[in-house]
């Protein structure tokens, strides 16, 4: 019995001395073998103006859609939308992409740099580098388009140039009118029309 009591008070003994040692090498190998910081390698952050988003309020990526009192679908998206400042009705937009499904089945995609949408009477100005597309096959390329929300409706006030089946187009004003129910785009001004039959 005395010798099991002789092992245990050794092993007691061994313990207080041996634990705080074995301890102490492990903080020393930690501190030893850690690598050094490279700031290079931190972790990136995005390049954003922080001062910029909280002057300004903005959306990312908005989309909007709704029906013209026709019947036609309307939609849009943008890269950026930003409320005006003095005028919480108007509200303008980056790199613009918007459709329009009438229901005769013509369907009008539209890109645009920029936007600026009026509340007060639910105009939508396109402008910058705007292209036209409709499902019938033709393209046109103008630098500001106009158009409602409420009606399916298009206007474009300055010079505009495009292409269809068999047909080059170029004319000083283009606009989208109802006639008999039906959409027709009229265009105004110098209109010179090269037709070229297929073969």
């Amino acid at each position: 019995m005395a010798t099991a009591d002789n092992r245990y008070s050794r092993f007691v003994q061994f313990a207080k001395i041996a634990f705080p040692l074995a301890a102490l090498v492990l903080l020393s190998t930690m501190f030893l073998f850690s690598r050094s910081l490279d700031p290079t390698r931190a972790i990136p952050f995005a390049d954003v103006d922080v001062e910029k988003i909280a002057r300004e309020q903005s959306l990312a990526s908005p989309k909007f859609s709704g029906v013209t009192s026709d019947g036609s679908e309307v939609s849009m998206r943008a890269d950026t939308a930003t409320p005006d400042p003095t005028d919480g009705r108007k509200l303008s937009a980056e790199n613009v992409e918007a459709n329009i499904d009438t229901q005769e089945g013509v369907v009008y995609d539209i890109e645009a740099r920029s936007a600026l949408y009026d509340g007060a009477d639910d105009s939508l100005v396109l402008t910058g580098d705007v292209v036209i597309t409709t499902n019938t096959g033709y393209r046109l390329e103008t630098e500001e388009l106009r158009t409602n929300v409420e009606e399916t409706a298009l206007e474009i006030p300055v010079e505009v140039h495009g292409s269809g089946p068999e047909t080059d187009i170029r004319a000083d004003r283009l606009d989208l009118v109802i006639q008999d129910g039906s959409q027709v785009l009229v265009f105004k001004g110098n209109v010179k029309l090269i037709y070229q039959p297929k073969e």
